[in-house]
């Protein structure tokens, strides 16, 4: 198979399996996902049946292959896995650089292969022997090496926003922590700046509809909207909150979130929507920074404990009560949490690209 100049070859021609055991070696252990690697569930296990993998090595769970749970081992020189897992690497780096390929299999279209592959059999498994005989396409190694570089540009600038969201966030919540035990700074019952703006879809306006996760963010609904008559959906609007009490003693989280968007959007009618007098003394974004803390959910949680359904009463919600610094030591802690979620979208934003661009970089590269 050929596709202007560039060759396409065999996989298993330039892969080989690794099956070497773990000889008690005090090495880290690893799970892998769609994602990366991960520290193990469960801390202490047998692990003299644990696989070995080295750097450049491939790992995968060949029960999950159909969401592409295979990565790449570029950060350790030793690590074990699950014996269930298997691992592969290449014969000749010279020849097929690890990142290209890695890059090549993270594609979608490899895991629908893989999910093709697994299909009928008992457990869906996709081994290494299977993918052996995927054709990749093996253009020379200066051509791939620009598919690594623009991949690795992107994910330095990942890891490096990620790790100044990080320290910042912190420091954030740090501040507050700070300003609960001093004696100057007053507790502020939360309901004295509530204003409830329940305002409902009656013109049927074909707004977004969405939902609240657990990390206090709008998403996507995943209900199917095909049949739903979305009138008596509440309408949010920019600078205005959504909090929904259901469940947060189960879930030991108060889900609320602050919609910063221009364009209105819908959500469920159990929700209840409200904005923030502009005659109390506080910020929208200090406000929803409390509720961003742990130990605020455990306070919900707590409060929640006398439910049936585990859920939060919005009478109880609104008697929580919060420190209440000065406007400006809120707006310090909100400016450098603005940073802190900048630093974080740009890593969000690189990882997305990413995803879509170095593939088709790639095709660009193949097809050139």
């Amino acid at each position: 198979m050929e596709s202007s100049g560039v060759k396409w070859v065999r996989l298993g021609d330039y892969i080989s399996r690794r099956t070497e055991k773990n000889n008690n070696y005090d090495v880290p252990i690893y799970g892998v996902t769609r994602d990366g690697f991960i520290p193990p569930k469960q801390k202490e296990a047998d692990t003299s049946m644990y696989n070995t993998f080295y750097l450049n090595d491939f790992v995968f769970n060949p029960a999950r292959m159909e969401i592409n749970s295979i990565y790449l081992n570029d950060f350790c020189e030793k690590a074990i896995c699950s014996s269930l897992y298997e691992i592969f690497y290449i014969k000749n780096t010279n020849i097929l650089l690890p990142h290209y390929l890695h890059i090549f299999l993270k594609r979608d279209e490899f895991a629908r292969q893989c999910e093709y592959i697994g299909w009928g059999s008992a457990r869906e498994y996709c081994r290494t022997s299977d993918i052996s005989d995927i054709k990749i396409p093996l253009p020379s190694v200066a051509e791939q090496q620009k598919v690594v570089n623009a991949w690795r540009a992107f994910r330095e600038i990942k890891v490096q926003n990620e790790a100044k969201a990080a320290p910042l966030m912190q420091l954030c919540q740090s501040y507050i922590q700070e300003i609960r035990k001093k004696k100057n700074v007053r507790n502020y019952r939360i309901g004295n700046a509530i204003e409830v703006i329940d305002k409902t879809n009656k013109d049927g306006s074909p707004y977004e509809v969405l939902g609240l996760n657990n990390n206090k963010m709008f998403m996507p609904t995943v209900a199917s909207m095909d049949t739903i008559n979305t009138s008596k959906y509440k309408i949010i609007r920019k600078g205005e909150f959504a909090f929904s009490g259901m469940q947060t003693g189960r879930d030991k989280c108060i889900r609320i979130a602050l919609y910063d968007k221009d364009i209105p959007a819908l959500i469920s009618p159990a929700y209840t929507t409200f904005i923030l007098d502009k005659e109390e003394p506080i910020l929208p974004e200090y406000f929803m920074m409390i509720f961003k803390n742990s130990e605020m959910d455990r306070l919900g949680w707590f409060y929640s404990d006398s439910s049936v359904r585990a859920n939060l009463d919005w009478n109880r919600f609104i008697d929580i009560e919060i420190p209440l610094p000065p406007i400006e030591v809120q707006q310090a802690i909100v400016n450098i949490y603005k940073c802190a979620n900048e630093a974080k979208l740009i890593a969000e934003e690189a990882d997305r690209l990413s995803r879509e661009v170095c593939p088709a970089l790639l095709q660009h590269v193949i097809h050139s």
